[in-house]
């Protein structure tokens, strides 16, 4: 199939199911995935699509905010390896927040077995609705205004819930992690909500995969002095050593997918 025509077949696919991946772009066109890789290439410097590790994905917004429909087909066992190394992070009786992000929702469907007793404070109605049926779990689900492309609740009515809670540990993840910016995300919504959440934790775990690192939204969260442990896919050193040093620097715990334990961050909130 001639360049032209692959690029076609591909924002065709695009345009039906939001997300394509290597493997099957290579098994419909007849050609290697080596060649799909830079057909991916060329169309991400056309402003066409954006790439991620196996595939691609139809952006559709200004920045990064793509609904979890797509975002949930993307990356999913990078994702699941965050999710299961989160897991580990997690004390009988804990009360834990997890946020509206993929990653969260990956941990989610590992809590739906948690035999320990626990609370789960959520905004997003995919987390609650995966271990809503888990009697182990206290859910506790902040409500306002639905946005069906998150699957999240939003606005002023869940940031004044938050205000009233004490989170003891946050799982959040964002559009982007960086030297330069901080934790930020796509959406200001997104962004208010995880700042809020932050307030009220005493730790904080910052879920990111590798595709994460170095990337910036537009609306700020916080700095690399609010995250307590980072829980990475790989190792941070292959990512990107500068944002590594600096990291480490801060006295930030990271568990990532070929290290088992590293040194706890001290607690920075007191108490």
């Amino acid at each position: 199939m001639h360049a032209i025509k692959r690029a076609d077949h591909i924002m065709a696919m695009l345009e039906q199911n939001k997300v394509v991946m290597v493997a099957d772009l290579s098994r419909e066109m007849g050609v290697t995935e080596e060649t799909v890789r830079k057909d991916l290439e060329k169309l991400e410097k056309q402003e066409r699509l954006c790439r991620v590790h196996g595939g691609a994905y139809l952006n559709e917004g200004y920045g990064t905010e793509t609904p979890v429909r797509v975002r949930s087909k993307i990356l999913k066992e990078e994702k699941a390896l965050i999710g299961r190394r989160s897991l580990e992070l997690i004390r009988e009786k804990d009360s834990i927040f997890l946020d509206c992000s993929t990653t969260a929702l990956h941990m989610a469907k590992l809590l739906a077995s948690w035999d320990k007793k626990m609370t789960l404070m959520t905004n997003s109605l995919g987390v609650a609705m995966e271990v809503m049926s888990n009697p182990s779990i206290r859910l506790v689900l902040f409500g306002g205004e639905l946005n069906r492309d998150r699957v999240a609740f939003e606005g002023q009515s869940v940031l004044d819930e938050m205000k009233d809670t004490f989170i003891q540990k946050a799982f959040i993840s964002s559009a982007g992690v960086s030297l330069e910016a901080g934790i930020t995300d796509s959406t200001r919504e997104e962004a208010e909500i995880r700042r809020q959440v932050i307030r009220q934790a005493k730790e904080c775990i910052l879920m990111a995969d590798s595709t994460k690192i170095g990337r910036n939204g537009l609306y700020v969260v916080g700095g690399l002095e609010d995250i307590d442990t980072l829980v990475l896919d790989c190792s941070l050193e292959d990512i990107d050593q500068r944002f590594a040093r600096d990291v480490r620097g801060r006295n930030v715990s990271v568990m990532d997918g070929k290290e088992r334990k590293v040194k706890h961050a001290q607690d920075r909130k007191g108490g």
